[in-house]
């Protein structure tokens, strides 16, 4: 039953991440703005990452007071650029959202793999901690690189890279009875 609730609790983390992080790469007015709810082709109950009834601490950043930075602060998915600044309005490299995609996978009981290489030849100059979640997206099969031997991690993600990133990654998650 903890197992299912975790897998919900994941599939709407993701959600939330999704919501959180179009408006910060959307370039265009025409853009649509995300739900924080989604409804599961499998079950028709709809499910909200931070219901208001849930009672998420504010993440502490002085530049936003979105309540979705909120949610996934409070899940781990985001650090912030530092302690107290989120930058709403920033553009997210590669190499972010691969840390987002691993924290996102976290606390969606996702099993990741180790983070041994997976011959990317481009990003020996960041941390072990980003080298660490680009490899192990690559094993879970979210990212094939930008090449098959590069990954581009100072890069912007695209928005079609990033629906292409969280549906690869909503793919490993089973929903719960």
């Amino acid at each position: 039953m903890l197992s299912h609730m975790k897998r919900r609790l994941g599939v709407i983390a993701a959600i939330a991440v999704f919501a959180a992080l179009v408006p910060a790469l959307s370039t265009s007015v025409a853009s649509a703005a995300v739900s924080a709810t989604v409804q599961l082709k499998s079950d028709a109950t709809l499910l909200e990452a931070c219901p208001a009834s849930a009672s998420i601490p504010a993440s502490g950043f002085t530049d936003s007071t979105s309540t979705d930075v909120d949610c996934i602060k409070y899940y781990g998915i985001t650090t912030g650029e530092t302690a107290t600044t989120y930058n709403p309005t920033g553009e997210v490299s590669r190499w972010e959202m691969a840390l987002f995609l691993t924290r996102m996978a976290t606390a969606m009981s996702v099993t990741l793999g180790d983070g041994s290489d997976q011959s990317f030849t481009d990003i020996s100059g960041e941390s072990a901690a980003i080298q660490t979640a680009i490899n192990q997206i690559k094993q879970l099969g979210v990212t094939t690189g930008t090449t098959a031997t590069t990954y581009s991690p100072a890069d912007n993600v695209t928005r079609e890279q990033m629906a292409m990133f969280v549906e690869r990654l909503l793919d490993s998650v089973g929903v719960g009875a």
